[in-house]
């Protein structure tokens, strides 16, 4: 008899370390029961508008992507892709054990003398993961937006297509600022502690609620309550929750929907700013 598979697609990687969806794969596998294989998309940090999603071809059944993309769906009526109630709390100091993330804006630390403060960066280059991004994109034209501005305030602004990109066209000095994603700074940085001193936090934004875990629709009612289910216990297992704390997670926990309403009132707010600097 075939063994029956579950197929899990991620679009949140390289910015989060792809180790993450590798163990909840290797996870699932074992707790289900299932034949697990996991779709690395690092082109975007969700299903592209261009395409149709995998969700709706039945080409996955758990997915991990950015809570605009899910909220994209979500208003499209899309019938084949379903919230799993669930999210990992990750470690910050600011998080308090809750399931959320922050924008880490960073400048390198050379210039930390003449820039002291957002309004210090008028007139400089700012780098973005990439369009669809909440930490990277949405929240930056917010915070221009509160400032009764928009992206003129940078002389440019440059697409890196990711925030580890971004990070890297800081260090080499090719943009003056960028908005990172809290836990690829984090992991970044625990991987190259030796650039630790080169890179400055200016400020930080959020917290912003953690990326959407989707199931397709098509399955199964025992199985989307049955993953969501033994990933909330997944931190008692002593097997498991050695492979969490290496991966800076304290647990998963319940949450519902309303979670991302800041970001869907966010998204509305700024949905007819571009990231793209305006030229005269």
């Amino acid at each position: 008899m075939e063994a029956k598979s579950l197929r899990m697609i991620t679009y949140l990687s390289p910015n989060v370390p792809v180790e993450v969806f590798e163990t909840i794969m290797q996870y699932l596998e074992e707790k289900l029961e299932r034949e697990a294989y996991l779709i690395y998309e690092s082109r975007w940090s969700g299903p592209p508008r261009s395409r149709t999603d995998p969700f709706t071809k039945d080409e996955a059944d758990v997915g991990f992507i950015c809570s605009p993309s899910f909220l994209r769906l979500q208003d499209r009526k899309n019938k084949y892709i379903e919230h799993i109630p669930v999210a990992p709390v990750f470690v910050h100091p600011k998080g308090e054990n809750r399931p959320v993330y922050f924008s880490d804006v960073i400048i390198h630390s050379d210039n930390k003398s003449s820039i002291k403060e957002f309004h210090d960066l008028k007139g400089r280059r700012l780098g973005y993961s990439d369009s669809e991004s909440l930490s990277g994109n949405f929240i930056v034209l917010s915070q221009l937006k509160k400032m009764g501005t928009n992206t003129s305030f940078f002389a440019s602004t440059f697409c890196s297509g990711s925030h580890l990109n971004s990070i890297r066209m800081v260090l080499d000095r090719v943009v003056d600022v960028a908005a990172i994603d809290s836990n690829c700074l984090r992991a970044f940085l625990k991987k190259n502690p030796e650039l630790r001193s080169s890179i400055h936090i200016l400020t930080t934004w959020g917290p912003m609620s953690v990326y959407p875990m989707v199931v397709n629709a098509r399955l199964p009612e025992e199985l989307k309550s049955r993953i969501a289910e033994v990933m909330l216990t997944m931190h008692e297992d002593p097997r498991w929750q050695p492979k969490l704390q290496e991966l800076d997670i304290i647990k998963f926990v319940p949450i519902d929907t309303s979670l991302y309403n800041f970001e869907r009132e966010l998204l509305k707010d700024v949905e007819k700013l571009s990231i793209d600097t305006p030229y005269y």
